[in-house]
């Protein structure tokens, strides 16, 4: 049996009424790009729901995969992508719909330069409130910080948005894939691209692929962003130690983030406390990686922000 071009990889957990709701669209954005062949496969993390039966049932087509045990978001995704022998892939949460021509607009970038992936304009399911799309990043003050640029802004862009990117598969596994440093969530994605980028890897945004993403419910409750708060947190710390290796920059955060944790202390200001003492329990993991990054780096963190903020007020 013939490889697939191009395999979707969608994990999944407990999302039976998502995969009715989104599948639909992910078939017919398969079908408009006549000049591939498609894979879709479910990755599902040890639901206690339907959701095989389900596929199995109503959506026939589509690859259906269980992992051994719950994997979590970034070991579900490399799970999901050892499994096949597709030249790209496409991580994608089972909350996302496409425009029907969304993959032909990315798989296009491929067929030419040095591409490692590439991600699409996010769109609400109401159709018209803008997510993200090209998002820019920039160092400050011994902080990392991310901003969103214009949705039709094609320059260089910081990532490719985890929830929906198409990436060179050989390229994704030989980065080691999504890291579990940054589990359970939030940061993956900026980690493999910015890591990609460095070894002078095309990393590109392309307004005209379009998807859609169900904000959940869930994390509106106030527990629930207060948590997510503090893993964003404390995984900017870890993305910092892992991967900006400047010198310039490595001083300014030896420098600036004690001063900060202080006010914070003074101001009775607890997040950034408790965020750098979850990040200190991975900081060995993040260190042992660091050195490894600086070996397989062709370009500096400041080239990589130059290029990223190159419109921006936030120049390097």
């Amino acid at each position: 049996m013939k490889n697939p071009d191009i395999t979707l990889i969608i994990t999944n957990w407990n999302g039976t009424d998502l995969l009715r709701e989104c599948l639909p669209s992910v078939l017919k954005a398969v079908a408009f790009d006549s000049k591939r062949y498609y894979e879709i496969m479910v990755v599902d993390d040890c639901s206690t729901d339907d959701s095989l039966a389900i596929l199995e049932k109503e959506f026939p087509e589509v690859r259906r995969i269980k992992t051994p045990v719950n994997l979590g978001f970034q070991r579900a995704n490399n799970y999901g992508i050892e499994q096949t022998q597709s030249r790209l892939v496409m991580p994608m949460n089972n909350d996302i719909k496409l425009d029907q021509d969304a993959l032909f607009h990315l798989a296009e970038h491929f067929e030419k330069g040095d591409v490692f992936s590439v991600s699409g304009k996010f769109f609400g399911f109401d159709g018209k409130t803008f997510l993200y799309g090209n998002r820019g990043g920039y160092f400050r003050n011994g902080h990392f910080y991310l901003y969103e640029k214009e949705p039709n802004d094609d320059t260089q862009t910081l990532f490719a948005c985890g929830g929906a990117f198409m990436v060179d598969r050989k390229r994704y596994l030989q980065l080691g894939g999504f890291d579990n440093l940054y589990h359970p969530l939030y940061y993956e994605e900026i980690d493999l691209s910015y890591r990609a980028l460095k070894r002078g890897w095309e990393v590109l945004y392309e307004p005209k692929s379009i998807a859609y993403h169900k904000v959940q419910s869930t994390i509106t409750k106030q527990e629930k962003k207060r948590r997510i708060g503090l893993i964003s947190a404390r995984n900017n710390y870890l993305f910092v130690w892992k991967n900006i290796s400047d010198t310039s920059l490595t001083l300014q955060f030896l420098f600036f983030i004690p001063l900060f944790l202080i006010r914070d202390l003074f101001k009775l200001k607890s997040r950034f406390w408790i965020a750098f003492f979850m990040a200190l329990q991975r900081m060995p993991a993040a260190l042992k990686s660091r050195k490894a990054e600086k070996i397989d780096s062709l370009f500096s963190d400041q080239e990589i922000l130059r290029k990223i903020n190159i419109n921006s007020e936030h120049r390097a």
